[in-house]
């Protein structure tokens, strides 16, 4: 097959790699429909860290993504609640779904998926190739998998993967109620999926802060009030009567956002942390223990969360439009990272057709 191969920093080539194979009886092969390149996928692409994994220094190679849908071409035979031609959504990270964390509503903590490697997404390590490929293997599929529902576009499928599983799992960490005002700070597709969420479940403010104005301006149709890093302290304590938001959701990880988030929250307020921090960065612990802030840094179990969230996307509560901006074919993978990377032409999110 043809997939997008991880050669090293910046360093995506579009080569033959090796058809995946069923590796146990509960994994089922996809033929990859539609994939899309995630923020994280960014830090491997410039040779940072995600986890463990240090993209700086040699790796096998192995295909990227953890965006991906596609239509079931062959099922293990333990595979219960998938079958050949089903239209299927793939969770960013695979689960088990027996281990003592899977069992617990932890699927991102996974201890049975990772084939001896220190983490459960596709794509960022030779252990699980992802889904920037022709065809893509889906191990403990009954579990990482779902059937793409009735009236749920591709777009929003692809959604449903990582990017809005992310900014609703960033709302439910931050325990945003409705009533509540929010501020999201960063508005590249997490945040601004977090925004939508937010409002989703009935937020009454929800401030939307980012540097682009492109993406400010999508803000404003999902409701949310558009704001730059330069204005969001002032109008936001004029509108709280200088007590700050109910709760911040930062989705940048880096110490200025960080620090912005803990000036931004209340007293008591709550703070989640969805951004890909790296080593050395830096919190303000004596401020946050000092406002009594409750703080909450992890990364989504997106299959988890799919009973809540779907019937949200189904019942049009969360919509997702606009964030696709371009579209690529696989084959053009390397420019869909370069654009992606550069933020040039307006760009939100790049989706790919094998």
């Amino acid at each position: 097959m043809k997939a997008l191969v991880f050669h090293g920093p910046k360093d995506l080539r579009y080569e033959s790699f090796d058809d995946p194979k069923i590796s146990q009886d509960r994994s089922l092969i996809i033929q990859v429909k539609k994939c899309s390149i995630c923020g994280s996928d960014l830090h491997m692409y410039h040779g940072d860290r995600i986890g463990s994994h240090d993209y700086s220094k040699p790796m096998d190679h192995f295909c990227t993504g953890h965006e991906t849908i596609g239509e079931v071409v062959e099922v293990g035979k333990a595979v219960t609640t998938h079958k050949v031609g089903d239209r299927i959504l793939v969770a960013g990270g695979s689960g088990c779904g027996v281990c003592k964390h899977c069992l617990k509503g932890e699927i991102n903590l996974c201890e049975g998926s990772t084939r001896g490697q220190p983490s459960t997404a596709y794509g960022i390590s030779p252990a699980l190739n992802g889904g920037h490929a022709e065809y893509m293997e889906v191990p403990f599929a009954d579990t990482g998998a779902a059937k793409i529902p009735d009236g749920v576009t591709d777009e929003q499928a692809i959604l449903l993967t990582d990017a809005l599983g992310t900014g609703y799992y960033g709302v439910k960490m931050a325990n945003v109620k409705p009533g509540d005002s929010v501020a999201v700070i960063g508005q590249g597709p997490v945040g601004l999926m977090a925004a939508e969420a937010a409002m989703a479940v009935g937020a009454a403010r929800v401030y939307c802060i980012d540097m682009q104005a492109s993406r400010l301006k999508l803000a404003t149709k999902f409701g949310g009030i558009p704001l730059t890093p330069d204005e969001a302290l002032e109008r936001i304590m004029h509108d709280t009567n200088g007590i700050g938001v109910d709760a911040v959701i930062e989705a940048v990880g880096i110490g200025p956002t960080l620090k912005q988030a803990i000036r931004l929250v209340r007293w008591g307020g709550s703070m989640s942390i969805l951004g890909i921090l790296q080593k050395g960065t830096e919190l303000p612990l004596q401020i946050m223990q000092g406002k009594c802030l409750r703080v909450h840094a992890g990364i989504a179990g997106i299959a988890d969360l799919w009973e809540e969230l779907i019937p949200l996307v189904q019942g049009g509560r969360i919509k997702g439009e606009g964030i696709y901006t371009h579209q690529f074919s696989l084959s053009e993978g390397a420019e869909a990272f370069r654009l992606f990377e550069a933020r040039e032409d307006g760009v939100i999110k790049t989706m790919m057709t094998p």
